[in-house]
This record gives C-alpha cells, sequence and structure tokens, in this order.
C-alpha cells in the first residue's frame, strides 16, 4: 500500500507526541518475573495501578546483583498509558546507616541506574540497565530477557490471563510500516481474511472499508487488546453488507477504537476521527411502493456504503467488549459520523459490551434493520446518545447513558427516536423493545436538554427504565406517533412505557397539537412512578425504587428476567467492571 507524504508527517508528529507503540501494559503483566538466563535467577515484581483513564502507575521492585554475587534491592515507579510498550524507569536503592532500624541511624534513598522495559508479550520483557551508580557492577552484561512465573513455572501466562501471546515483527502486506515502532497503515478495501493483531497499533489512513458491497468480500478479525487509531476526521472503518467484523475483545482486554492521544491526554477530545460503521442487508422502511420489499436501500452517512435488503437475520460479525472514543467527525451540518452506525443490520449481528465515549455526533445509531444489543454504555455524547429511523426493529437490554449537558448540540437528548422523517406512518415502523436502561442528564446553562424524544411515527417498548437529571424526562412528537400508540384508555401496544422511573426539572413535555397528554399516557402505564431514583451515581442504592419481572411471553428469549430497574442491580455486579472508562 502506498502511503501520502502528508499523512506520513502527520503520524509522525501526532505519535512521537503520544509514544503509543501497541501493547498495553496494565495489570496483566502483574507478578514476578525472572532473568533466566544466569544462576541466581534475578528476579522482578510488577504492580500496575490505575491512576486515570487509560493510564496507570506500574511499580517495580528487584534485585541486581554485584561481580561478588551480592544483591542490592531496586525500586522504582513510572508512569504508563495504554499502548505504551516501551517504559523508562529510574532506579532507586536504599541505604541504611546505624545498626538497627530503631536506632539513631538515617535511611536515604538514593539514584542507582536507569532501566528500560520493552513488553514484547506476556512471556517476554526485554529490558536494559545503565547509567550504573556504582562501579562494583558490570555494566557490559545488563541487556537481558524475562519471563513470567506465577507458582506454576516459567512461561506460564496464556491467553486466557494475558493476550498479548505473539511478538511483533514486521507489518502484515496488507498494510505498510508507519515511522512509530509496531505500528501499521491500512487504508482502502480489505479483502479475504484479515487479521489485526493486538501487538500492533493500526491507523487508519481515511476510509477503510472491510469488503466491496456486491464484490469481494471480507471477515476481518481483532484479536482481544488490540488498538485501531484514526488521525483525522476522514479516518473511519466500515463494514459492507455481505462481510463481516469479528472483533471480541475480553473484560480484561477490550478492543479500543480511537483518535491519535491517549485518553488522559489534553488533546483528546470529540471529533479527533471518524467512527466505526456496520452495513448489512436487513429491511429499511424509507423507499416507496414502486420499490419491491427487500430491494431497499441507502447509502451510508459520510460516503460509507450502501445498506438494506431482505434478509432480517443477517450477520455482519460480532463487536464485543470493545471501546469506540473521541469520534464523530463533522463532515458538514447535515453529515456527521456515529460512534457506532448500524446501517441495515440484521439479528445474526452481535452487539454485546460496547461503551461509545465523547462522539462529536450520537453515540449509536440505528437505520433500520434488526440488530439487537447488550450492555452499551454512552458516555459524555455531544449529540443524542442512542438514536434510531428507517424502520429499526430491533431489542435492546442494559443500557447506560450518561450525557453531557453542555455539549455543542442545539438539542441534547439520551434517546432521538424516529421512524421515517420524510414518512411517518412508513412500514416496516421502527419499534424496538427496550429493557433495563439508565438515562442520566444534566441542566445546561443555553439548550434544553430531554431524556427521551419519540417523534415521527416510531414505535416502542420500554420496561424497568430510568430517567433522571435532564431538563425534561419525555417529550412525544408528532400526530404519527400519537395515532400509532392509540390513546392512553386504550394502547395499540405499539408505544409502551412500563415499570418507569422519572425524575427531571419537566416530566413530561405537553405542546398544543399533541393529541393527548404524555402525563397521562405515562400514568396510564403500569408501574410508572416520578420518584427520585435515588442513585449512587450511576449505581442504584437500597432506596432506589424496584422493578419488575419481565414478561416472558411478552419480551421473548432475548431479554433476560430480571426484575429490577435500571441499567445496574447494584454495583457490586456491574457489567461495566473492567472493559469501561470515564464512569468515575
Amino acid at each position: 500500500m502506498k502511503m501520502t507524504p502528508i499523512k506520513t508527517a502527520i503520524l509522525g508528529g501526532l505519535f512521537a507526541a503520544t509514544a503509543a507503540d501497541a501493547i498495553n501494559v496494565d495489570a496483566n503483566f502483574n507478578g514476578l518475573w525472572y532473568r533466566t538466563d544466569v544462576q541466581t535467577r534475578t528476579g522482578w515484581a510488577l504492580d500496575y495501578v490505575k491512576v486515570g483513564p487509560e493510564r496507570g502507575l506500574l511499580n517495580l521492585t528487584g534485585y541486581v546483583y554485584d561481580t561478588a554475587g551480592q544483591p542490592t534491592w531496586v525500586s522504582a515507579q513510572s508512569f504508563v498509558n495504554a499502548g505504551d510498550s516501551s517504559v523508562d524507569f529510574a532506579l532507586k536503592t536504599v541505604e541504611h546507616i546505624g545498626s538497627t532500624l530503631n536506632s539513631s541511624g538515617t535511611v536515604s534513598v538514593l539514584d542507582f541506574a536507569d532501566l528500560t522495559m520493552t513488553f514484547d508479550s506476556c512471556t517476554k520483557i526485554s529490558a536494559t540497565i545503565d547509567n550504573i551508580s556504582t562501579d562494583l557492577i558490570d555494566n557490559t552484561d545488563l541487556s537481558f530477557e524475562l519471563t513470567p512465573f506465577d507458582g506454576q513455572g516459567l512461561n506460564a501466562r496464556d491467553a486466557d490471563v494475558c493476550p498479548y501471546q505473539v511478538e511483533f515483527t514486521s507489518c502484515p502486506s496488507f498494510s505498510t510500516p508507519a515511522q512509530q515502532p509496531r505500528t501499521c497503515i491500512i487504508q482502502g478495501t480489505l479483502t479475504g481474511n484479515k487479521t489485526l493483531t493486538n501487538n500492533t497499533n493500526w491507523v487508519l489512513n481515511g476510509p477503510v472499508f472491510v469488503g466491496e458491497d456486491g464484490g469481494t468480500t471480507a471477515n476481518l478479525t481483532i484479536e482481544p487488546g488490540t488498538r485501531v487509531l484514526g488521525v483525522s476526521g476522514n479516518d473511519f472503518m466500515a463494514v459492507q453488507r455481505g462481510s463481516k467484523i469479528f472483533a471480541e475483545g475480553t473484560p480484561t482486554a477490550p478492543i479500543v477504537f480511537t483518535g491519535p492521544y491517549n485518553a488522559s491526554s489534553p488533546e483528546a477530545g470529540s471529533g479527533n476521527w471518524g467512527g466505526l460503521i456496520i452495513s448489512g442487508k436487513a429491511p429499511l422502511n424509507i423507499c416507496d411502493d414502486s420499490v419491491p420489499f427487500g430491494q431497499c436501500e441507502a447509502v451510508g452517512e459520510g460516503g460509507s456504503g450502501l445498506y438494506g435488503g431482505d434478509d432480517p437475520y443477517d450477520s455482519s460479525g460480532v463487536i464485543k467488549y470493545v471501546r469506540i472514543q473521541f469520534g464523530g467527525f463533522r463532515i458538514n451540518d447535515e453529515d456527521e459520523l456515529n460512534g457506532l452506525s448500524v446501517q441495515g443490520a440484521g439479528s445474526g449481528t452481535v452487539l454485546d459490551y460496547i461503551q461509545i465515549h465523547a462522539n462529536e455526533d450520537d453515540g449509536i445509531e440505528f437505520y433500520g434493520g434488526t440488530a439487537n444489543a447488550k450492555h452499551l454504555v454512552m458516555t459524555d455524547i455531544k449529540d443524542d446518545s442512542l438514536d434510531w429511523t428507517h424502520g429499526w426493529q430491533g431489542n435492546l437490554q442494559y443500557v447506560l447513558v450518561k450525557q453531557n449537558p453542555n455539549a455543542s448540540s442545539v438539542k441534547e437528548r439520551g434517546i432521538e427516536a424516529d421512524n421515517f422523517e420524510n414518512n411517518n406512518e412508513a412500514t416496516p415502523r421502527s419499534q424496538p423493545m427496550i429493557a433495563n436502561a439508565t438515562f442520566i442528564g444534566g441542566p445546561s446553562e443555553d439548550k434544553t436538554t430531554t431524556g427521551m424524544v419519540l417523534r415521527r411515527g416510531t414505535g416502542a417498548n420500554f420496561t424497568n427504565v430510568i430517567v433522571t437529571g435532564f431538563e425534561e424526562c419525555i417529550d412525544l412528537d408528532s400526530v404519527a406517533t400519537f395515532d400509532a400508540a392509540g390513546t392512553p384508555e386504550n394502547l395499540t401496544g405499539t408505544l409502551t412505557m412500563e415499570n418507569m422511573v422519572i425524575s427531571c426539572d419537566l416530566n413530561f413535555k405537553e405542546e398544543a397539537e399533541d393529541t393527548f397528554t404524555v402525563q397521562s399516557f405515562f400514568e396510564a402505564q403500569p408501574g410508572n412512578r416520578v420518584i427520585d431514583p435515588a442513585l449512587n451515581g450511576i449505581y442504584p442504592t437500597t432506596d432506589t425504587p424496584t422493578g419488575m419481572a419481565i414478561d416472558a411471553e411478552k419480551w421473548g428469549p432475548f431479554f433476560d428476567k430480571v426484575n429490577y430497574i435500571g441499567a445496574f442491580k447494584d454495583q457490586s455486579t456491574a457489567w461495566t467492571s473492567g472493559w469501561t472508562e470515564f464512569l468515575d
């Protein structure tokens, strides 16, 4: 692949500032490491302590032996960011002067040497010690390798414990080496079976298409712990119809799609890059009667490709334990990229344990189709956190939205929901089913924040949902929305709210053109309450109202039949632990 000179310069400048070079040095590397090429088996202990988003403090202790075989105990600390494979330490040693620690002696912390550790894999660390402050240690033999020991034996860390099993050697043929170590650049269209390994930073150069719509397909596998970076707003990844993405992270090694900066860097922010798009062959409702069913299709935002078709069971692959952060580049006022765009994806697609953070446009938007999702987190989104249109008929369970009240959008919403803007009565009608969700907003100085805006003929079924902290909780708009719902006395089942707790400055937005009041609609359904949910941050407390058991017959096999309200049963069992960021 050919790289443009401009992009090469951009990569060199940005990554020089961030120093990311592939492997996330974190708690996966905790424990004892030994130098096995010497009889003394020089040992080192590592302990990682998280101190911020994608940032930790790596503590190190160990022994260095002098030419007579006598040990010197040394220790050090160094901050490390996600993607930093190489870590520099300033080794210190402690000198005690006096007969005992209880005497009048003194303790001094002295500079000892410099140590660089390069984390090659879960079973190999390359280390170099130099600038030693004493002539008692031979400075010519202090480049060595370490291997882990976990009480069972050396080299005992398999992929279930630590995902970085293969040492980086070179970029594969479908990519181009970058100036930064262990960094490979991909661009254009990927076809066939390709894998993004976790020993490499993968940089998107412009739009990267997985497969060709109507042409050669692709299966893209992304290993746990992999980082995929966009450098500019025009960098995004789009999975085409007929192709699949298999991005399966783990709770301790999520896959991260992000911009060029570490999350703790002040330069990290919304719009740093594009976003992730998956397109499928499930039905849409945007075509008129002249287009036969199943042939309706649309073009995705940002030129991301065609989507739509006649297969509600279509699969675009698996996205699991994935963070998508700092994306959503604004192409123009009408064309922005969502964090995750789900375009005509079918129910065979697996979306589970996904966080979208600080996106310039919507967090996740469903454009038609039948895709389902569980365990979604949307934090600090600059527009709507959850959006749907074009006849989406999927299921959601366990959703957390923690909205940014000072976002740039004119009207910021937890949910913005449409059937189809140009024909509010279009079929199949948007009618997702959503259970166990928590929407948390806040007041804004210059605009209105709203928990849910349901409009343009959309349907939806909600149960065990919390909406709190917004200036407005619920707003129903458009004649077609009210008509589809029925009346408070005789609901059709197309739009329902049960077992909901809401608490906002204005709980119901009532407008003169509304067919009935939003309050009467809410109060006519079982289990609904206007009451403070008594949350501790995002989590329930003992004072949080209880929910109701999910009706198995009505809600079907996709849903876990839990009986609590909101996204979490309690903090101790929170499904966000380990793989998410930005929740503190």
